[in-house]
């Protein structure tokens, strides 16, 4: 029993850390949108593609 009790509080706490790192650079993207008032959705164009002739 306390085996089982150890490997899955091993577990959860595998499962926090893999969120929280995979949560980690968006949390950080938007908190710079935050600080530095940048809002790239509103003021992008679309992308000018040059064709080779």
């Amino acid at each position: 029993m306390q085996i089982e009790k150890e490997i899955s509080k091993k577990i959860v706490r595998d499962i926090a850390i893999s969120i929280f790192l995979y949560a980690l650079p968006v949390l950080l993207m938007l908190l710079s949108f935050y600080i530095t008032g940048e809002r790239p959705w509103q003021n992008s164009k679309p992308a000018q593609l040059q064709l080779s002739k």
